[in-house]
């Protein structure tokens, strides 16, 4: 099932369009792919492939999937509306984390009570799991029963836009208003992803040092009213930049120029913007929830609690006046940086697929 592939920019949809890609491109002829979705859809990777529109009805889409006799077939996502009923394929499917575990004040109670019970037995119905870390695969076997040998790891991977720009390239100054050395924030403004202590931690930083600094926070949302109304409480005026939505050659030339990236998350399942910015040379502060100690490893400033204004506010101090702990961060990113790419977890699932045929 595709449908995440219907909205491929961001995301799982962005997982999942960037894995297919690269498992498209590695496939030796063992496989003939239908991707399955509900309407027509404009990503150019359904030319690649044999296009299937079922109805979004579970069992009337479970009958179609049934009368095609497939090998196998991968869900993602999956959920109580996933055609899985009396398919004879193989079954795998993608889950990613458990953001709303985390962060349950962010997500309804359906929601959470859908992920809590109904995912997990869904879960174990699948002939295999693929996830984003080892901290998910752990929690995966522990809380939800999955047998260890069926759940394997796919992370995500950074594209190659994301580099560490030399002086054939051009940095120019893509955001009006940025005239000053800058801490920079990328995501789509929600409570997850902690504004509050973005935005106050700053401001305590620029008080406490009393260094030039304006805080840049890229992505849709941070230039709306809540976002402004924290900023001007803090008495940030000019210092606090909000561009909106960016594009991707944007927020490569903004982390090549931030002196840090913050990422101090309530929630991730991988926490992407981090490695992108280890990516880019940029020494990265984000929080310690569930997998993205183990995606950072020493290569970031992890904090103890996303929400401590105080030591997020000492760790960006810290960075932008110990030259030598930046330069290693740096260094270390870059190395870290490496172990996440496409092509290592397009392998892994279709070895995977391979093993269930061939069994």
């Amino acid at each position: 099932m595709s449908k995440p592939l219907d909205n491929w920019k961001s995301g799982s949809g962005h997982h999942l369009d960037e894995l297919m890609k690269h498992i498209l491109d590695l496939n030796d002829g063992t496989f003939d792919f239908t991707f399955v979705h509900y309407i027509k859809s404009e990503n150019a990777i359904y030319k690649r492939v044999n296009e299937m529109i079922v109805p979004r009805n579970p069992f009337a889409s479970s009958v179609r999937l049934r009368k095609e006799n497939f090998d196998i077939v991968h869900y993602a996502p999956l959920t109580v509306f996933s055609p899985i009923w009396n398919v004879k394929a193989k079954k795998t499917a993608t889950i990613h984390g458990i953001e709303d575990l985390l962060y349950p004040q962010g997500y309804s109670l359906i929601h959470r009570l859908h992920e809590t019970y109904i995912v997990p037995i869904y879960m174990r119905k699948m002939d295999g799991i693929a996830t984003v870390s080892e901290t998910g695969r752990k929690y995966f076997i522990d809380h939800y029963r999955i047998k260890p040998e069926q759940i394997f790891i796919t992370t995500n991977g950074y594209g190659k836009a994301y580099r560490v720009l030399g002086s054939e390239d051009t940095i120019t100054n893509c955001i009006p208003g940025i005239n000053r050395k800058f801490i920079l924030h990328i995501s789509k403004f929600s409570p997850r992803k902690n504004p509050i202590t973005i935005i106050e931690g700053f401001a305590k930083f620029i008080k406490e040092s009393s260094l030039d600094f304006q805080l840049v926070c890229a992505g849709s949302g941070w230039n709306g009213i809540e976002a402004r109304q924290i900023a001007d409480k803090c008495g940030l005026g000019d210092r606090y930049i909000a561009p909106g939505f960016i594009d991707e050659e944007t927020a490569v030339q903004l982390l090549n120029s931030a002196e840090v990236f913050v990422f101090p998350s309530f929630a991730e399942g991988f926490g992407m913007p981090n490695v992108e910015a280890m990516a880019c040379g940029c020494p990265v502060i984000t929080s310690n929830i569930f997998a993205i100690p183990e995606i950072v490893g020493d290569a970031a400033f992890v904090l103890s609690r996303p929400d401590d204004t105080e030591e997020f506010s000492h760790a960006m101090q810290r960075i932008v006046t110990d030259t030598g702990y930046k330069k290693t961060l740096v260094e270390r990113g870059l190395e870290r940086a490496k172990l996440y790419n496409w092509t290592d977890s397009a392998n892994a699932l279709l070895n995977y697929w391979k093993r269930l045929v061939s069994d």
